[in-house]
């Protein structure tokens, strides 16, 4: 197993290697600092099995390694910052990590790409990797919880799931809260996409709970949701295309 680090520190490199080495002692881990040094080492090897890419490098952001090679194999992307979000994810992103990064994030990514591992061999790698969990069943069902006991909720009973001080909630069409144990991420892969749309890194929500959406600032459409008396869920200027596609289709 090949595990591909582009970090333009050494501190923070040394860092998820050590993680690294005590999930998959066997990896082998380059290290890469630079856009220049990261397509220089592509494009005499044949990959990797993971990426680890942070965002922003001495010579300018990660993603134009993507923009220059054709790339296949699952990227967690890093970053101080949240803008940057929308744009990884066409990427090959399977996550997204805020700086500074701890421990349990790390790990928690290690596990959910062990998850999905077998997913990723079941087809050939050169599918669309945009789009790289499209053979995996969605559910029909969630288990969730509210005080000490666990619930079935069915997908099409779910308004919309958000996460706040890192728990993640789940509102059903009726207005009841609920806590899941899963991550936006797992759960945009687990739910049915033609249902379901993550609206941005704190919000995946049901067509069917749209009342409705508007423009907003700077290319940014609002959402009104049902059950939902605080401010819109704001989607960003880079998924409004994609949204108003899939609202359409």
């Amino acid at each position: 197993m090949t595990i591909l680090v582009v970090e333009k520190t050494e501190d923070s490199f040394q860092f998820i290697a050590k993680i690294l080495a005590d999930s998959y002692p066997m990896a082998t881990l380059v290290h890469c600092q630079s856009i220049q040094e990261t397509l220089a080492w592509l494009a005499t090897n044949s990959g990797a099995d993971l990426g680890f890419f942070e965002i922003e490098l001495s010579d300018g952001l990660s993603f134009e390694v993507f923009q220059e090679m054709s790339l296949t194999f699952p990227v967690v992307f890093m970053s101080s910052y949240d803008k940057y979000w929308s744009q990884a994810m066409p990427f090959n992103a399977i996550d997204y990590l805020r700086r500074p990064i701890e421990k349990t994030e790390l790990e928690r990514v290690l596990d959910k790409y062990q998850v999905f591992s077998k997913h990723f061999n079941q087809y050939d790698a050169s599918q669309d990797y945009r789009n790289p969990y499209k053979n995996i069943p969605a559910k029909d069902r969630l288990i969730a919880k509210k005080g000490t006991n666990y619930y079935v909720i069915k997908t099409n009973e779910i308004a919309f799931i958000y996460t706040e001080a890192r728990v993640v909630f789940l509102v059903d069409k009726q207005g009841e809260r609920y806590i899941t144990e899963k991550n936006l991420g797992e759960l945009e892969i687990e739910l049915p996409g033609r249902q379901f749309f993550r609206a941005n890194r704190k919000f995946i929500v049901s067509i069917d709970a749209i009342k409705s959406f508007k423009p907003s600032f700077k290319g940014k459409i609002a959402l009104e949701l049902m059950h939902l008396s605080r401010a819109e869920v704001s989607i960003s200027q880079e998924n409004a295309a994609q949204f108003r596609k899939w609202i359409e289709e």
